[in-house]
């Protein structure tokens, strides 16, 4: 069974458009791992499985730290916005600090930014992975005036916190970190259905305005960032030129779900037709069967027929 579970792991798809994975392929292999924010330790088993990785996780949820012991060489149960919950760790060293969708749940979110500066080596990161409130749904719901809470998705009702690019990397610099990488998973909105947003407020969707809601900030369902302790010499100039690169990266995979699903549709149809086949075939056996078993019945209604049967009565009994 372990050995079944490895495999499954194994083929998991590290280029997938989920933060868990982008998260988990930035990570060295053999890294000591800070993962706040563990839940049930979803991602802490990708981390064990691909990178070796040794994890110390923290959550706040009791039944989701126990779950997360399976993954983690040890988890605490912490609120991590209260001020000392990373006491336990004075002294400790990490290669990687991975907060993953954590940051907009909690209430000070540059405290604990501060608060983990010094577990980290000396060319340690900070991964983190931060919804984007302004996603093109969320724009489009805001043209409307509307602005709901929903039970998961960008709007959870548990977020504290809403970031865009800017204010995110704002945030960032204040706490005095700098922004090594910046990719994005991402959602882009089909253009039928901005279409039929902005009609309901009679508004037209122009190439210029479709094209508004197919920008990088606009695709962007969640930002992944990796972080290092600013130096002296780097200032803000590092962060002023990292840009968001989700372009490149959700075209390719955009290219690879549209050649999957062409496939698919190729496969389908071939399908399609085999049993379109099948079913004709199936059709013309039962006609000729039909019409073979009416012609029997028309032969075994004859009188010749009936003398044969007779004949091959008397010739059995007679072998008798």
């Amino acid at each position: 069974m372990k050995q079944q579970e490895n495999a499954a792991l194994a083929s998991i798809d590290l280029s997938a458009n989920h933060s868990h994975a982008q998260i988990v392929r930035r990570v060295p292999r053999y890294a000591r791992v800070l993962e706040l924010g563990c839940a049930g330790g979803e991602m802490s088993e990708l981390l064990k499985s691909m990178c070796q990785a040794s994890i110390i996780g923290f959550d706040k949820n009791p039944q989701l730290a126990w779950r997360a012991q399976r993954f983690c060489d040890y988890v605490f149960t912490e609120d991590l916005d209260d001020p000392h919950s990373l006491d336990a760790l004075e002294g400790e060293k990490f290669d990687v600090v991975t907060l993953t969708d954590v940051l907009e749940h909690l209430q000070h979110p540059e405290s604990l930014l501060e608060r983990i500066k010094p577990l980290l080596l000396d060319e340690g990161e900070v991964l983190i992975s931060v919804p984007n409130v302004a996603h093109a749904s969320i724009r489009l719901e805001l043209l409307a005036g509307n602005f709901a809470y929903e039970k998961a998705g960008i709007l959870d009702e548990t977020h504290l916190h809403f970031f865009t690019l800017d204010s995110l990397r704002t945030l960032i610099q204040q706490c005095g970190y700098t922004i090594t990488d910046m990719d994005c998973t991402w959602n882009d909105m089909a253009d039928n259905v901005i279409a039929e947003y902005l009609a309901k407020m009679n508004l037209e969707a122009t190439p210029e305005a479709l094209a508004k809601f197919h920008e990088p900030e606009a695709m962007a369902y969640q930002f992944i960032l990796t972080l290092r302790l600013s130096s002296p010499e780097q200032g803000d100039d590092l962060l002023g030129r990292t840009q968001l690169k989700p372009l490149l990266d959700s075209n390719l995979a955009w290219g690879r779900m549209q050649n999957q699903l062409k496939t698919q549709a190729q496969m389908i149809r071939g399908l399609e037709i085999q049993l379109e086949n099948c079913t004709n075939q199936l059709q013309q056996l039962t006609q000729d069967y039909q019409r073979t078993r009416a012609e029997l019945a028309e032969v075994h209604a004859t009188r010749s027929w009936q003398w044969v049967r007779r004949a091959s009565n008397l010739w059995r009994g007679t072998l008798n």
